[in-house]
């Protein structure tokens, strides 16, 4: 996803500084800094809020079903 994001503000400036008749390594130049800006934004907003999100006290990833433990089959049938 950085790569996108990344990618997507270079084209931006690309064509901006194109539209604007830039020097053509001056807009080379702010492309590089936008794709460069633009990907390290994007693994800053991921270290800020994915982690927070995926942060739960089960780590082995399933879903808690309460307190209730199961039992195996063959004690429930003793009972």
């Amino acid at each position: 996803m950085p790569k996108v994001i990344g990618g997507l503000l270079a084209l931006i400036a690309l064509a901006a500084s194109t539209l604007a008749q830039v020097d053509p390594w001056t807009t080379l130049f702010r492309g590089f800094v936008a794709y460069a800006v633009g990907g390290f934004l994007t693994q800053l907003w991921y270290v800020f809020f994915t982690v927070r999100v995926q942060g739960s006290p089960n780590a082995s990833g399933e879903a808690e079903l309460g307190s209730a433990k199961a039992e195996p089959i063959e004690e429930r049938a003793a009972a």
